[in-house]
Parts: structure tokens; sequence; C-alpha cells
């Protein structure tokens, strides 16, 4: 199997699949440092690690936001306790936009003290996923919610926010959640709260593509801009298949944002056991897709012209 970065550079010299990258457009968040790793062992990573993980990763693909970790307890997840010095030494590439994952109001606190402007929070569909990820419910998430955007983010042009929204659409404890529940929790921190990017996240990696497209569309059809919306994939290697459809549906839909990962691993092991854990999208994966998205449509193109298949 080839390497993302081959597949890119093979890509990129070709003047027509060139051409079809520059539409397709895709942007990437890296989280090989905090979803990637938050299940490893901290003796596995240390500081010095992953700050050349980090370089690796601006060396080989640049992405234009990277996750560098989490400002949870260290107790609950050892490997995060070096969560600032990671980000005061990433933020010196002036190129990438730099975030870290705030759990609760109080790290918000922390996180201003230490000069942070790029912000990750979570949230659920699933309230039982949320209270034992989160120590708290949906609603005192939307009340802290309310807070930060009444008290503190009233200048959006200064901080940049993402909010993951977890179990997109079925969660490891209770299993498949109602599409119009999963829609309308959406549309609530749509409406409700100015982020800058919404982050759909398959927890499980069981997401089908009829759900996804029902989610998805509807979240279209009433208001949230493509621009808004991002997706945060588990890879689960029996539903590779449904995986590339929902992805090349996202191209379809001019759907640009994904969250992506250079390990092989990730999940949350807070609320979920070994077993039910799947690796993160890798580059290695997500370029793998795209090369055979451009293929297949090169085929469709010479059958029935750009015009039609854009």
């Amino acid at each position: 199997m080839k390497s993302a970065t081959q597949i890119l550079k093979n890509i990129l010299a070709c003047p027509k699949k060139a051409t079809i990258y520059k539409i397709i457009n895709p942007i990437l968040f890296d989280v090989s440092l905090r979803d990637g790793i938050q299940n490893a062992s901290k003796y596995w990573y240390t500081t010095n690690n992953k700050k050349e993980i980090f370089k690796n990763i601006i060396h080989a693909f640049n992405p234009p936001k990277i996750e560098v970790g989490s400002l949870v307890n260290p107790k609950l997840l050892p490997i995060m306790n070096d969560t600032i010095e990671l980000h005061t030494y990433a933020s010196k590439n002036i190129n990438t936009d730099v975030y870290v994952l705030i759990p609760s109001m109080k790290k918000l606190f922390y996180a201003f003290e230490n000069n942070i402007k790029n912000f990750s929070f979570i949230t659920s569909v699933s309230e039982q996923f949320q209270i034992r990820n989160a120590k708290c419910s949906i609603q005192e998430t939307k009340n802290d919610f309310e807070l930060i955007f009444t008290r503190w983010f009233r200048q959006p042009h200064i901080y940049k926010t993402k909010l993951y929204i977890s179990c997109f659409n079925y969660c490891p404890i209770v299993g498949k959640i109602d599409n119009d529940f999963v829609l309308k929790e959406i549309l609530h921190y749509h409406e409700k709260y100015d982020f800058n990017e919404l982050c759909l996240s398959d927890t499980m990696g069981k997401i089908n593509i009829e759900d996804f497209e029902y989610i998805v569309d509807n979240c279209l059809y009433f208001g949230i801009p493509p621009s808004k919306l991002s997706f945060h994939f588990h890879v689960l290697p029996e539903n590779m298949e449904n995986l590339e459809k929902i992805i090349y549906y996202c191209f379809y839909k001019k759907l640009n944002k994904f969250d992506v990962s250079m390990l092989e691993s990730g999940g949350c092991s807070v609320t979920m056991t070994p077993e039910k854990l799947h690796p993160n999208l890798t580059y290695d994966v997500f370029y793998g897709i795209i090369d055979k998205y451009i293929k297949r449509f090169i085929a469709l193109e010479e059958l029935y012209g750009l015009e039609r298949v854009v």
C-alpha cells in the first residue's frame, strides 16, 4: 500500500488529477497528538517524542489545523499532562492553527492564562456517553456554552472554536440513536452558539451511508453552511466500503473538512472498552480514498463530461 505522501505526490504530478484534487480541496485537521494517543501510556509518548511527531506531521502534510492535547485532569489521562508545553512549542509554527481540547469551564480559564486562542470543545447526542465522558449532563454542557459565548467569546475574530458532537449516530453505551434526534441536537448547537466548526464524530465507526445522507442533507437544508461542518471518522476494516461511500458523498456535497491522524490508533478510553475502540481516519486511508475517487471521477468524466460529474 502506498503512503499518503506518495499518493499525494502522484496526484499533484498529473494535471488532470491535480485539477480534481483542487475541486475537492480537502481541509485537514490533525488529531494525532490528542485523540491519536489518548489511549496510550505516557511512557510511550514522552514530550520530546510528541515534539518529533509534531515536526513530522508539519513536514509531511503541513495541515492548516492541528490539535496537540487536552486540558483533561492528568489523573484521568496522564499522557495529556504536558499539553501546555506542547502547545507553546507547536504555536511557534505560525502557518498552522494549534488547538487544545477544553473539557470543562474551569479549564477554559486555565487556557486563557496560557495564551491559548484555538479551542476544541466536546458534547454528545447521547446523555449516557456525555455523563461518563465529561462528568456532566448534556444540558449542563449547553449551559456552559451559553456562558462561554455570552461572556468570553463575544469577539469571535480573536478565538477559533470547534465543537465535537460525539455519537453521531451510534453510542457505545446505548446503541443506535434516532436520526431526527441527532439532527435536532446538531441544529441546536448551530443556532444557539457561535462555533466556527461543528465536527460530527462517528465515535463507533458504525454510521451507514443512508443515515449519514439523511442527517447531513437535513443539516444543509436547515441552514448549516457546508463550511461549518467537519467530520471525525473511526475506521472499522469491515466497514471500509461504507466509509468510502460516505467520504465520496462529502465530496459531492462540497463538504471538505476532515479530522485525520498520522497514527493508527484513537478512540475514547474513558467511555469505551478496548474492544470497542477503533483507530482514527489516517492520512494513508484518507488519501487512498481520494485517489480512488479521482480515478472514478476521471472515468465518469470520460463518459459524461466534466460538467455532468462535478
